[in-house]
């Protein structure tokens, strides 16, 4: 017989309504929930546990099945079902918290049965003239990563005559808004409300407090973090008082930082833990964080000189970091930089097995192609400084710092990513500084390879050259160049030849035309950006606003092109068309739309339907496979009735930018307005290079997730994959090898490599840019201004509104006057940039997407300030001053 608890199956014979916390049976989560099944699992492992029993799941099915009988429930539901993003808007909420507090009411007159009252009497028994601590235990905390930790309810100082009141109390917990609101977010299939209730003898706690096996503050794995303050400790787990805090070496022992709170006023001279608690509490973190083979964190408490331990769990906030990127606790760390995040590619979540192989694939055959007499398989990447796993792509910097100093490597990446700029240089990087370069960056080897490196380099700088000394020349095979590649796009995918193999030759198309065309262009054009930059410095006054006003007003960008089409797209049908986005997808299927409209699209499709939200990953959809998300954003835009206007924005950008370089001009000697004007002319020459690059790779990205969900829809039909998006779990090669071995279980391939992607996706929003081997992330020192933060100006103006923190592009709607806040941004996000006023990224140079998009649309913009979608919430209203490159706090929500 089985038995099904918020969608776990496990072996049951009959109803189990409790379960003793000292029990020697290995606990079932869906039976008595996560927080019951670490206390008995810490009983049998001998750690000091109070004694308690647990009302399982199956306690309150007779109470489940009143509710889920209700027409109170099928109103929660309905609540639930008019939620649209992922994260439900001010109304949505209310709505289902006003349908979640009238389900807690009719649960208030449940009856206890006949069988839950002589459970509960037997409790009574076990613990006569005992006080108890009553606290939930949720049944999906063991489902990708899900912590309920603050969701649900604890009753403490719980006497016998008031058992009944605080299992209530409990239970009507997992009715919270919060709780489905969590559930959704952590894409947990069984909404049913499901709960277990842990029943325990409470500790007259002299001292208590939570401590973690790594320090939460700064992600370091060697260093356990301890909260201590008098009494229970519940006022410090809901954050009522600042606790002592104590950070521990856990490799040598020493204590490396010790602050003293004020305890909520309670003796805030003296310290809580005398060093012999210290090292016994810091020995037992780490035995059960050894116990649970991952970091945990634990609720503590010392009653007579007695350490008991009250709870502990896996911590799920924390950035896990591969094993092949680990160094022993104690040796030399290494300092890795997120190679992910860099411009360009910009993903700040887990990447796909079948992604990652796709970009190590063609980084392979590039150093071999280079490097003479290397076999791309045989590569080893790691000896050359890349390191590609844990759905990453990390670069080992403590390699290359030998070649140059902080300052050096800061200056060089200050253009490109600002962030990684500032945490070079305000970091102390030498305990990560290797002794000596690595064979391959010796002088010795690099002049033995150089010669074959140039020889073999030789078109690309051919074509730099020639751009230079024969400009004329170099336009018609720039143009040459892109013809013949978008010739060879217009080929039909040929879905027999091996994938790896299809999918390295059209890397090779890819870099034939752009070593001949963009490539070069680009380059002339960041020098000519650089240029004018530094003509307006040596100027006798200060010309950042003319500098900024020429470096602007570009419209042949690509993606700064796909938002002005989206743009009119929303204009060229009323507006109560988009409000039902499924009529209107059918309207648009079936061609029953505006002519107008339709003749935009198919242009929208043609020129776009590549791109997307998040679109370097393969396992994202496209613009042209799924025109629900382009009309959803397109929706956002003409619901929200604002009057930006980017084709009137772009007619003004023009024109300062022609009246900014002549005011410039005027004000240069002779000899520096000719080098104006030629950086000038190589500007309007080469300014849709800039994201150019980046569309072909997405052409190429079409085609190949076209090929590859071709396949997944072959073998799910035969039975071998569960889903198409299941493809995306597994490599190329074992692509290749399922479409030609029939026996190859292609489903046991995507389970073993898409296990761990899935966990980290539920578990890391956004990876940081720079992590230690160890886990010690590395952040920019400058952040904090009076009343605000500072970062880098990267598109000028002041504006004034309420923040809107996303985590990805369809979390919220962006309405006119919002303050766009995020990581980073792709071209999947441009439209949202239509009704923002002004834009904050964690991470981004001027070169990044956000930022492109935010200058040529007249946006303010601020990038490089550390942690800012933790530091900023919605509803802030803030300052964003983008010549400055500051962010001021003004009012903590609207009035």
């Amino acid at each position: 017989v089985t038995h099904s608890v918020s969608g776990h199956w496990y072996p049951k014979d009959t109803a189990t309504l409790l379960v003793k916390i000292q029990s020697n049976e290995t606990p079932l989560v869906p039976e008595v929930g996560g927080k019951a099944a670490s206390l008995i699992r810490l009983t049998q492992a001998r750690f000091r546990v109070p004694t308690g029993s647990v009302l399982t799941t199956d306690f309150f099915a007779p109470w489940i099945e009143q509710i889920e009988k209700s027409a109170n429930w099928q109103d929660v539901l309905t609540a639930l079902r008019n939620i649209r993003a992922p994260q439900p808007n001010p109304q949505e909420r209310e709505s289902l918290r006003n349908a979640c507090d009238e389900l807690k009411q009719f649960s208030t007159d449940f009856a206890f049965t006949k069988e839950q009252r002589a459970v509960l009497a037997e409790i009574r028994g076990d613990m006569a003239d005992q006080h108890f601590a009553v606290r939930s235990s949720s049944p999906e905390e063991d489902l990708a990563g899900a912590s309920f930790a603050g969701l649900y309810e604890t009753a403490l100082n719980v006497t016998a005559d008031a058992l009944e009141t605080a299992v209530r109390h409990c239970f009507r917990s997992c009715l919270d808004a919060r709780v489905l609101i969590y559930k959704r977010e952590m894409h947990v299939e069984q909404l049913s409300p499901s709960i277990a209730v842990v029943i325990q003898q409470q500790v007259e706690s002299e001292v208590s407090g939570v401590a973690f096996s790594l320090n939460p503050v700064n992600n370091d794995f060697d260093e356990l973090l301890i909260n201590a303050s008098w009494g229970m400790g519940e006022a410090l787990v809901a954050g009522e008082i600042t606790p002592d805090t104590l950070v521990i070496d856990k490799v040598s022992g020493d204590l490396i930082e010790s602050r003293r709170g004020d305890k909520g006023g309670i003796r805030s001279d003296q310290d809580c833990l005398s060093p012999e608690k210290i090292l016994e509490l810091a020995q037992t973190v780490s035995r059960i964080e050894a116990l649970y083979e991952e970091p945990v964190d634990v609720e503590w408490s010392f009653f007579e000189d007695v350490l008991y331990v009250l709870q502990a769990r896996p911590i799920t906030t924390y950035v896990p970091l591969a094993k092949e990127l680990q160094t022993e606790p104690g040796a030399k760390r290494m300092l890795y930089f997120d190679r992910s995040l860099a411009d360009g590619m910009t993903m700040s979540g887990a990447i796909s097995p079948l992604t990652i192989d796709g970009l190590e694939v063609p980084l392979r055959e590039a150093i071999a192609f280079i490097v003479p007499g290397l076999d791309p398989e045989g590569v080893d990447l790691a000896e050359a400084g890349v390191i590609i796993s844990g759905s990453r792509l990390y670069m080992n910097l403590s390699m290359y710092m030998p070649l140059m100093k902080s300052e050096g490597m800061a200056n060089l990446m200050a253009t490109i990513n600002t962030t990684l700029a500032d945490m070079v240089v305000g970091n102390d990087l030498e305990p990560y500084r290797m002794d000596e370069r690595p064979n391959f960056l010796r002088y010795r080897s690099l002049f033995r390879h150089l010669p074959m490196i140039l020889w073999k380099m030789r078109t690309l700088i051919t074509s730099v050259v020639k751009s230079m000394l024969k400009p004329k020349q170099f336009l018609r095979t720039y143009d040459e160049a892109i013809d013949n590649f978008d010739e060879w796009l217009s080929q039909p995918i040929d879905f027999t030849q091996p994938l790896k193999e299809q999918v390295m030759e059209s890397y090779l198309k890819f870099w034939e035309a752009t070593e001949a065309s963009t490539y070069p262009a680009l380059i002339f054009f960041m020098y000519a950006n650089e240029t004018i930059k530094r003509l307006g410095r040596s100027a006798s006054i200060d010309n950042g606003d003319l500098v900024n006003s020429i470096c602007r007003g570009y419209p042949d960008d690509q993606i700064v092109q796909m938002g002005l089409v989206m743009f009119d797209l929303s204009k060229a049908l009323p507006k109560q068309d988009f409000e039902d986005l499924e009529a209107l997808e059918k309207r648009l299927e079936t061609r029953s739309l505006d002519p107008i409209f339709l003749s935009q699209w198919d242009v929208f499709i043609q020129r776009f339907g590549c791109r997307g939200p998040l679109e370097m990953e393969w396992a994202n959809p496209k613009y042209g496979e799924q025109p629900r998300l382009a009309l959803q954003q397109i929706a956002m835009i003409a619901n929200a009735g604002g009057t930006f206007d980017p084709h009137e924005v772009q007619r003004q950008l023009i024109a300062e930018r022609e009246n900014a370089y002549h005011r410039l001009g005027q004000l240069l000697p002779k000899r520096k307005r000719k080098r104006l004007a030629k950086a000038y002319k190589t500007l309007l020459l080469h300014s849709r290079s800039r994201e150019l690059i980046k569309h072909h790779i997405m052409q190429l990205f079409a085609r190949f997730r076209t090929r590859v969900l071709h396949h997944a829809d072959q073998l799910v039909h035969e039975r071998r994959l569960d889903s198409r998006e299941q493809i995306f779990d597994v490599c190329m090669s074992e692509i290749d090898r399922a479409l030609h071995e029939p026996e190859f279980d292609i489903r046991n391939a995507a389970i073993a490599r898409g296990t761990n992607f899935h966990k980290l996706k539920a578990r890391v929003k956004h990876f940081p840019m720079a992590i230690d081997s160890r886990g010690r992330i590395l952040r920019p020192t400058k952040k904090a201004e009076t009343g605000g933060f500072k970062g880098a100006p990267i598109s000028p103006g002041t504006v004034t509104g309420p923040i809107k923190v996303l985590n990805n592009p369809f979390e919220k709607d962006i309405e006119p006057g919002d303050i766009l806040t995020a990581v980073t941004t792709d071209p999947g996000w441009t439209p949202l940039f239509i009704n923002a006023a002004a834009v904050i990224l964690e991470i981004g140079g001027e070169l990044q997407h956000g930022a492109l998009v935010a200058r040529e649309y007249g946006k303010p913009c601020v990038a490089g300030i550390p942690d800012v979608t933790n530091l900023l919430h919605d509803g802030q209203v803030v300052e964003v001053d983008g010549s400055a490159g500051t962010v001021r706090v003004l009012t903590e929500q609207i009035d």
